[in-house]
């Protein structure tokens, strides 16, 4: 009996000593200890290592280790995050976000740029509030996200990736008229030109998808876009404008950029060890506007509406996403709720009745009916209640680790060869 229970606390220290099991459930037996069993070993495993007499005291359900798909547990804090695009705008205030929250940041731009307080903006900057977070960023500069071996093995380490990378034409390198950046740069950059870039929403998308999943990142969260009104094969889809290819490009790569990421992380094989997902997060008109908070933010699934949203915000819920496995394999829309727009009115109006609802409740909110006066006033001075041009779909109300949770995860669709059109020809 000696020999089995010397047997026993060998196998536990191994267990507890290998670098490669991950944290997991507290276990009782070493609660005063102030230790935690380890991970990636299966019930089964630990039948075949520990002496059938003494295996009841470890095996409780209760007490389980984690099972081979799900050692993660979505409450673990994360600690290091990389962005892509982090010399943008939504990537710096992503970034921003992360240090307020403590979180260190892998800065990943394709030019290279100088950490700065506010009060020190300038081109090919990355700025943030408190200089002395400074420490906390780690930049990666000449990442060219079309070519692979630029960033191969960067990611090892860090717990989640935001990407928030996007073409862009050539253009003019500007400032903000009225702001003391714009009046320290229009004179030395009057004839620079930004470095065009093209295909980073699909090609480049799949390559950071890619690398992420080889690094085995735990979370992949996607910046990409509502495109309401140029959805691939529905090109009739919602009202009728004039749209234009060039309009709907950046649109189409987005879209298709989406898929493949779904089919890249469907295709994980069963047994792979570590708990893999991305997230897709789908944005309206970007503003430069300051924060509203969850309150103000609608979710929404299916491309049914669209809206406005600020950046700051659009970067607490990227953040949030990053934070927790309850986003994990969902895409979704997001707006603030009183900005909300249908993409197709007729076909709101008519779902809006069916849900039993007045016209004037579909346009304005909860509070409204057929009977009640409308004044310019009242709507004003009316903080919007419920949801207007409901789908059925939206989730409001609630901070967005909560939020995440009513989201229906995405379901994979067979491709239907009889809808094969010459652009999805490559």
């Amino acid at each position: 009996m000696i020999s089995k229970i010397f047997l026993f606390i060998s196998v536990m220290t191994n267990i507890m000593l290998v670098n490669s099991f991950m944290y997991y459930n507290t276990c009782p037996i070493y609660k005063n200890l102030n230790m935690r069993f380890l991970g990636d070993i299966s019930r089964r495993n630990i039948l075949e290592l520990i002496p059938s007499t003494i295996a009841p005291i470890i095996i409780h359900p209760k007490y389980v280790l984690a099972y081979k798909d799900k050692i993660y547990n979505s409450d673990d804090k994360i600690n290091k995050v990389a962005v892509f695009g982090a010399s943008g705008y939504t990537g710096g205030d992503t970034i921003r976000t992360l240090l307020n929250k403590n979180i260190n940041v892998l800065a990943i731009t394709r030019r290279n740029v100088e950490i700065v307080g506010r009060d020190n903006a300038k081109i090919n900057s990355l700025v943030i509030d408190n200089i002395k977070d400074k420490n906390k960023i780690k930049k990666v500069s000449g990442v060219d996200i079309l070519k692979p071996e630029t960033f191969e093995g960067i990611l090892y380490g860090c717990d989640a990736v935001i990407f928030c990378a996007a073409s862009r034409p050539s253009v003019k390198v500007t400032g903000t008229p009225g702001t003391d950046a714009y009046e320290k740069m229009k004179n030395i950059t009057q004839d620079a030109i930004a470095e065009p870039s093209s295909n980073v929403e699909d090609i480049g998308l799949v390559n950071v998808a890619k690398e992420a999943i080889k690094s085995k990142v735990k979370r992949l969260i996607i910046v990409s876009s509502i495109c309401a009104k140029c959805q691939i094969g529905k090109e009739n889809y919602g009202e009728t404008i004039d749209r234009g290819f060039s309009s709907c490009d950046a649109c189409y790569k987005k879209q298709t950029g989406e898929e493949r990421v779904r089919i890249l992380y469907k295709n994980i094989p069963n047994n792979f060890k570590y708990n893999l997902s991305y997230t897709i997060i789908r944005p309206g008109m970007l503003s430069p506007g300051e924060k509203r908070g969850y309150k103000e933010v609608e979710f929404n699934q299916g491309v049914s509406k669209s809206g406005i949203i600020s950046r700051i915000d659009l970067a607490d819920i990227l953040v949030s996403a990053a934070e927790t496995d309850s986003s994990a394999r969902k895409t979704f829309e997001v707006y603030y709720k009183d900005t909300a727009q249908p993409v197709d009115m007729f076909k709101s109006l008519k779902t809006c009745k069916e849900m039993g609802k007045s016209v004037k409740e579909c346009f304005f909110g909860e509070g409204y009916n057929d009977t009640s006066i409308l004044s310019i006033d009242k709507m004003l001075n009316t903080t919007i209640k419920g949801t207007i041009f409901p789908s059925g779909k939206e989730i409001y109300g609630e901070v967005y680790s909560k939020m995440f949770k009513y989201l229906k995860e995405d379901v994979y669709e067979d491709y239907d060869i009889n809808t094969l059109m010459s652009k999805d020809i490559i």
